[in-house]
């Protein structure tokens, strides 16, 4: 494959030194508005060019990786999507959130991969702690606490710049290892960002952070302790510590723990054609709550975070004016009219599908199982005779009938008026 790196500036020069220390069969090209950063490349044989455009049609490579200065960002993605190029970026996304949702949207819309080259996650000791979180070490999580205090380096950093240029890292780090999502933040900020998060299944988070430390430095992705139900884990000094009633071990060796970095990753997420592990459109959310740290402090007071979710529009779909079909069900008399609202795949829980059903006078469902399935019948209108397990039952309006796993069950019309129910199964999960 070849790649076209964009930007050789200071991430640039580092980006351009790792890849060339890759062993996978990477041919590169390189592309930067100063002229004079390309005199070793071409030295060394590796093409060169001023002008990114003329670098795309004349080198014609495979994906692009995008290490522009955070501005020039959005120009260099555009130009790369005009080109159906893949495109692997630096974060943050954009120069700010709403320009990132944008390009995030068109190459969604134009289904063209992109990935922000996260990298903290990607340390392996950071894997080991996910490993051990997935593998139930501690139980439910009930919350993380993260604490990341350095030297300030770059002092052209501007204020709050601390965001986007290093808290994004955490945030992404805290989404990574709870397996949840923000709903609602806090933060304040003086002498160092202190920012308390409310996150689904109830699991409380803080992250404390200040580049003005004069004391002991955390290691880059920060001090970690995680609370379970069952016991805790801590991440610090480049040791991992688990603590439950059964005793204590630790961890500092990770040389067995397998680890790609950003370019390997997204070359493998090609080859195999699926999203990469930070795929813009989940790596958005990273910088929706840099956004929302941002309007906390404007705003003095706590902030909704859901809309970032990524969820898009409420899907509403009416039965009363859906298209009925007419077929037999399980074996019954007659033809039943109805239509499937929602099938397995509308679903992240357990649920398998939710219809619509109208059985006319003298028609039925016929007497049948769902194995480990249960199946709910919703009366609106009409009645008529339920058989569950041999026994009879007259079923109207407003009855919700559970039908529990391997019991069987059947549904007769004998009426003047046509029932009318919303049937739902859900698997046993």
């Amino acid at each position: 494959m070849k790649a076209l790196l964009v930007g050789l500036g200071e991430a640039g020069s580092g980006w351009l030194r790792r890849l060339r220390s890759l062993n996978e069969d990477l041919e590169l090209a390189a592309s930067d508005t100063d002229g004079s950063r390309g005199e070793q490349l071409q030295a060394d044989g590796i093409p060169f060019y001023t002008d990114t455009t003329e670098a795309i049609e004349r080198e014609r490579p495979d994906f692009v990786i995008n290490v522009t200065p955070r501005h020039v960002h959005t120009a260099i993605n555009h130009l790369a999507f005009d080109y159906k190029l893949p495109v692997l970026c630096e974060k943050p996304i954009a120069e700010n959130y709403e320009k990132a949702q944008e390009i995030v949207k068109r190459a969604e819309e134009e289904r063209i991969p992109f990935m922000i080259a996260e990298n903290y996650r990607t340390f392996a000791p950071l894997r080991k702690l996910k490993q051990l979180i997935e593998e139930d070490a501690v139980g439910a999580l009930q919350s993380l606490e993260c604490e990341f205090f350095r030297k300030r380096q770059r002092v052209t950093l501007e204020p709050n710049d601390e965001l986007e240029e290093v808290i994004i890292h955490h945030f992404d780090l805290l989404r990574h290892l709870s397996g949840r999502e923000v709903g609602k933040l806090y933060a304040v900020k003086r002498h160092v960002f202190h920012i308390v998060m409310d996150l689904q299944a109830g699991i409380q988070a803080s992250f404390r952070c200040s580049l003005r430390s004069v004391g002991r430095e955390t290691q880059w992705p920060g001090d970690w302790r995680i609370e379970g139900e069952k016991g805790s884990l801590t991440f610090k000094d480049g040791e991992i510590e688990l603590t439950t009633p059964a005793g204590v071990q630790r961890w500092s060796d990770f040389s067995d723990v397998e680890v790609r970095t950003p370019v390997q990753e997204f070359m493998k997420a090609l080859e195999e054609k699926r999203r990469g592990e930070t795929d813009a459109k989940e790596y958005l959310k990273n910088q929706a709550l840099a956004y929302y740290t941002r309007e906390s402090l404007k705003q003095g007071q706590q902030v909704d975070t859901s809309a970032s979710w990524g969820y898009g529009p409420a899907d509403i779909r009416n039965f009363m004016r859906a298209e009925l079909k007419s077929a037999s069900s399980h074996g019954g008399q007659g033809l039943v009219e109805s239509i499937r609202l929602f099938g397995k795949g509308d679903f992240e829980t357990p649920l398998k599908f939710l219809c619509y059903s109208v059985l006319p006078p003298g028609t039925s469902i016929g007497y049948h199982g769902h194995r480990e399935d249960e199946e709910i019948y919703v009366i609106l209108e009409g009645t008529g005779l339920m058989t569950i397990n041999g026994t009879d039952t007259r079923v109207g309006p407003g009855d919700v009938i559970v039908n529990k796993p391997w019991w069987k069950h059947g549904l007769v019309n004998d009426g003047s008026e046509s029932i009318k129910a919303i049937v739902f199964e859900v698997d046993k999960g």
